[in-house]
């Protein structure tokens, strides 16, 4: 009755992971994470091209080649990339194809939002989560979504 059990072992855990999940770790494009702090970008990725101030949740935008980083009361709380050298933790970037991402992640949960179609992968906290827009049979953009 051992064999089960070794069996098991030898499953990879991401098979009991739920459809369109990702842990928290994975909510970061171009090593920015989500709750890091205006300096700590800076320091990261140095100073913007642009910096943006907004009346929104959303409040001041940092404008880089290929991140835009969006802060709440100076801390990330929302990022942007449609270049290839923004890439999450694991290695997805934009321009790579479709059939990486779900090697990298697995399924995706499909999204038709008023802006166009997106596949979405929550955050461990559940307040977050990628949402990758897809062009071609590739990733056109990701993004890094928080709720209010």
């Amino acid at each position: 009755m051992k064999t089960p059990a070794i069996l098991l072992l030898l499953v990879p855990l991401q098979a009991f992971a739920a459809e369109g999940t990702v842990a928290k770790r994975e909510l970061s494009l171009g090593g920015v994470a989500i709750g890091d702090t205006a300096a700590q970008v800076a320091a990261r990725l140095g100073e913007p091209k642009h910096k943006v101030a907004a009346q929104d949740f959303l409040d001041l935008h940092y404008e880089y080649a290929s991140l835009r980083v969006s802060f709440n009361g100076g801390i990330v709380a929302g990022l942007h990339a449609d270049k290839r050298d923004a890439c999450t933790p694991k290695g997805l970037c934009p321009g790579d194809r479709l059939d990486r991402m779900r090697a990298l992640y697995g399924a995706p949960v499909v999204a038709d939002r008023e802006t166009g179609r997106f596949y979405e992968y929550v955050g461990g906290d559940a307040a977050c989560w990628l949402q990758i827009r897809a062009k071609g049979g590739r990733v056109a953009s990701i993004s890094v979504a928080c709720q209010p």
